[in-house]
């Protein structure tokens, strides 16, 4: 009791020092405002999942064409991406500026979504969303490893667990707001063979194909959705975060002298074109896949077990919060690994407990086990959360520093599978068998593992032998004695002078 108290004491003392300090106070401001953005980000991003069904109620589609909504966020999520990683190095003293105006019309944008009942507008809307969103998204995670250097693992693990804790809310914002489950199967909706592909609006299901209309019982209906509120609830919780970074860009402006001495917190290793488009590729590599199995996993989660598995929403729904539960206590969990494992050792167990998760929740799924799949979703969870924030720490300590085109290159990676595939999966479930939902989850963490392994074997055998640290140390050096020989001239004039 007594050491611990003396060493909490000291680490506490030690930590009002440094806060005396203005550069480290705004720096911790900083941090503190960007967490609780991402938080924000995390809450709003992750409704889209459990309200799936209802967008394509309020739009009036299936499920193969409800699928556009998730490639249009997408393909926005690859143009926003690509912008700030544009606009992120060229205007990098209006960093902060940025942040603020893409966190605002991500707002915007996100709360305007389950308004619109026209399906070519939801789509651009969400266009819209995933390329503001994404801005934010690749700009923040950007600007705190700007701001920490390579001493700030801690702090991206702690965005990313903030971000996941965010993923666990989202679900109870919405759920409130979701339509009702009409099962097409029952018993009582079963006599009037409505098959579950038809669009229905208005008390009729339409038969596209045959150009047939029925009319069928209201009570076959899916009730009202009012995921609008659920969705107002998140984007005032985003408001508040846009407002704070908005008041932070004026009451506290970047300074040139202070990205100098950031940037040379980060990593001096500078590649060869060659090697760095290889592991470039490797990253990309992990990531779209990584990215896809989760997206996959709980993007298709209620359209899947609602409609081949026959759960409520209300029990998809809590599926869901477990799921994003154990992704934060995943985040969590590397922040304390971290002290015990690398980032390499890391991403091998989360990339090899993902591939075996995924197994073990087809198994589950073939074999009716409902505790199984319980089970196994939280080990899917566990396995995946840790592979982005690992990632961005491995490439940071052993690799090189993660400038803007890494994290263009990870966000595009991340944002392409979403486009690719929504159409591939939305076609398979309608056209094929739902049970692709699980296919597709399982190759795709087999082939994240295998990027993975080939992205170690290149820093083992090329990295490490051609990767340069000299050149980046002499600039370092050439800066200083500039700065040296600029203080001497301006302290000689000023002898001149007198």
């Amino acid at each position: 009791m007594g050491p611990e108290s003396v060493r909490s004491t000291s680490g506490t003392v030690h930590f009002r020092k440094q806060l005396q300090d203005p550069e480290f106070r705004r720096k911790f401001i900083h941090t503190l405002i960007l967490l609780f953005a991402f938080l924000a980000m995390g809450i709003s991003r992750s409704q889209h999942g459990p309200a799936f069904l209802d967008f394509a109620q309020i739009t009036g589609s299936n499920v193969e064409e409800a699928s556009v909504f998730y490639t249009s966020l997408a393909a926005g999520g690859l143009v926003g991406s690509a912008i700030m990683g544009v606009l992120i190095e060229k205007v990098a003293k209006y960093r902060q500026g940025l942040l603020a105006i893409f966190s605002l019309l991500s707002t915007v944008s996100d709360s305007a979504l389950p308004w619109s009942t026209n399906y070519v507008l939801t789509i651009c809307l969400f266009f819209l969303n995933g390329t503001v969103t994404s801005a934010f998204d690749s700009g923040g995670t950007f600007d705190m490893m700007h701001t920490w250097g390579v001493g700030g693992k801690m702090y991206i693990r702690i965005l990313s667990f903030l971000y996941s804790a965010g993923t666990i809310i989202a679900p109870f914002t919405v759920e409130p707001f979701l339509s009702e489950k009409k099962d097409y199967n029952a018993t009582f909706c079963d006599i009037h063979n409505v098959p579950q592909s038809y669009n229905y609006t208005d008390g009729h299901v339409a038969d596209i194909l045959n150009e047939t209309t029925f009319l069928i019982p209201e009570s076959c209906l899916p009730s009202e959705s009012r995921i609008q509120y659920g969705y107002l609830i998140a984007g005032a919780i985003s408001l508040l975060s846009g407002i704070m970074i908005t008041a932070e860009c004026f009451l506290s402006p970047q300074n040139a002298k202070r990205e100098t001495r950031n940037e040379k917190l980060r990593n001096p290793r500078v590649l060869p074109r060659w090697l760095r488009l290889l592991v470039l590729g490797s990253v990309g590599g992990l990531y779209f896949f990584n990215c896809s199995s989760i997206s996959v996993i709980i993007g298709y989660m209620m359209a899947y077990f609602v409609k081949d598995l026959g759960w409520s929403k209300g029990k998809t729904a809590n599926l869901t919060s477990l799921y994003w539960a154990s992704f934060a206590a995943s985040r969590l969990l590397c922040m304390l690994l971290d002290r015990i494992l690398n980032p390499r050792q890391l991403l091998f167990i989360s990339n090899g407990l993902g591939v075996l998760s995924v197994g073990g929740l087809w198994l589950s799924i073939i074999y009716k086990s409902d505790p199984g799949i319980w089970i196994c979703m939280v080990l899917a969870a566990l396995g995946m959360s840790g592979i982005f924030p690992t990632g961005l720490v491995y490439i940071e300590n052993d690799v090189m520093k993660v400038s803007g085109v890494v994290t263009t290159v990870i966000w595009i990676a991340g944002s392409s599978q979403g486009i690719l595939m929504p159409l591939l999966l939305g076609y398979l479930l309608q056209m094929v068998s739902y049970k692709w939902y699980i296919y597709l989850a399982l190759i795709e963490a087999v082939l994240a593992f295998v990027f993975f392994a080939s992205l170690v074997l290149i820093v083992k055998t090329l990295v490490t032998k051609y990767g340069s640290i000299e050149l980046e140390n002499t600039v370092d050096e050439e800066e200083t004695f500039i700065e040296k020989n600029d203080g001497t001239e301006s302290k000689c004039k000023t002898r001149l002078n007198v």
